[in-house]
């Protein structure tokens, strides 16, 4: 029993870390890979902040990295090379961009994991461009995550088997609120909102949480992941720290208004997958990508008066 336990853990923390690693790998060989792109199009692609937020939406697809782009954002603004509405219609589109993670880890791969892992390695090996060298390393990255993942989803299922485990979940695992905490919480200390969203998507497809609680540990996930543009603008002036607290205050807002309105959304979500012809194993990717879009869709609007708002909640005292 104490074996069947101590295989279960350590499968789960091989499971994390190896997703944690690879999300890292891939967003840092794909930001590589583009990075005076990156830097290129956010300087002049983002006059309006609707076109701020299609060049956030596409470069965060590219790298798989929000907090990349969000970092990259905040040094951005702190310089003075962008302005502050640019930067949020940026964060709203990272935030979408950033999705695409989880949708990929909903999707079963198996063995094909190895395939990319062995693709990327390559890359790695046979090119001596070093954007194709960044591209494997990327690969690597995605292959790994993906065979994390499938050892977390192994580690999750025999979790229903431990009697003790299996109850804990039962009691802990069914409240949206207590899912906020802990995603908050896990995303702050792991630096990872994919590893987090990773590990609710394996949790609910094997029926230890609701899907309730799902939604509370990713709305958690989207707040916890702030932190690495709040560590990044402490040492920076103003407007690096307004564009630190526009990407925090953005997804707590968010947060707020889809628990005010959690019932039809959780409706929403349901009926969207299913009409797509999703199942179940797709609801909290797509209730991911649908929270940020919608969220999105709420602020894109009120961008002058939000931007106002963040001013007065960090005020210029020079």
């Amino acid at each position: 029993m104490k074996w069947d336990m101590a295989l279960i853990i350590l499968n789960f923390v091989i499971g994390t870390a190896l997703i944690m690693y690879g999300v890292s790998l891939m967003s840092r060989g794909l930001e590589s890979a583009n990075v005076k792109f990156i830097k290129k199009l956010l300087s002049k692609f983002t006059g309006t902040v609707f076109a701020a937020f299609l060049t956030g939406t596409f470069l965060t697809a590219l790298v798989q990295s929000s907090t990349a782009v969000t970092v990259i954002t905040v040094g951005l603004v702190n310089s003075g090379l962008i302005k502050l509405h640019q930067a949020v219609g940026i964060i709203y589109g990272a935030n979408i961009g950033t999705t695409i993670t989880a949708q990929l880890m909903s999707i079963k791969v198996d063995k094909a994991a190895y395939v990319i892992v062995l693709l990327g390695l390559l890359f790695k090996c046979i090119s001596r461009k070093k954007t194709l060298k960044s591209l494997g390393s990327g690969l690597i990255g995605l292959g790994l995550m993906f065979s994390g993942f499938n050892i977390l989803d192994l580690s999750v299922s025999c979790i229903k088997e431990s009697v003790t485990l299996h109850e804990i979940f039962q009691r802990y695992g069914q409240n949206c609120l207590v899912g906020i905490v802990i995603g908050v919480v896990s995303t702050m200390l792991v630096h990872s909102s994919s590893a987090t969203v990773a590990i609710t998507i394996a949790l609910f497809n094997s029926n230890l949480i609701t899907f309730e609680a799902a939604l509370g540990l990713m709305f958690g996930d989207n707040i916890g992941t702030c932190i690495t543009a709040q560590m990044a603008s402490l040492k920076m002036g103003v407007y690096g720290k307004r564009t630190a607290w526009a990407h925090t205050m953005y997804n707590i807002i968010g947060v707020l208004i889809a628990l005010v309105f959690f019932v039809p959304f959780v409706k929403m979500v349901q009926g969207i997958t299913y009409y797509i012809g999703g199942d179940k194993s797709k609801l909290v990717a797509n209730a991911h990508t649908i929270f940020n879009i919608f969220s999105a869709i709420l602020f894109l609007p009120i961008t002058k008066y939000y931007v106002k708002f963040i001013e007065w909640l960090v005020p210029d005292k020079n």
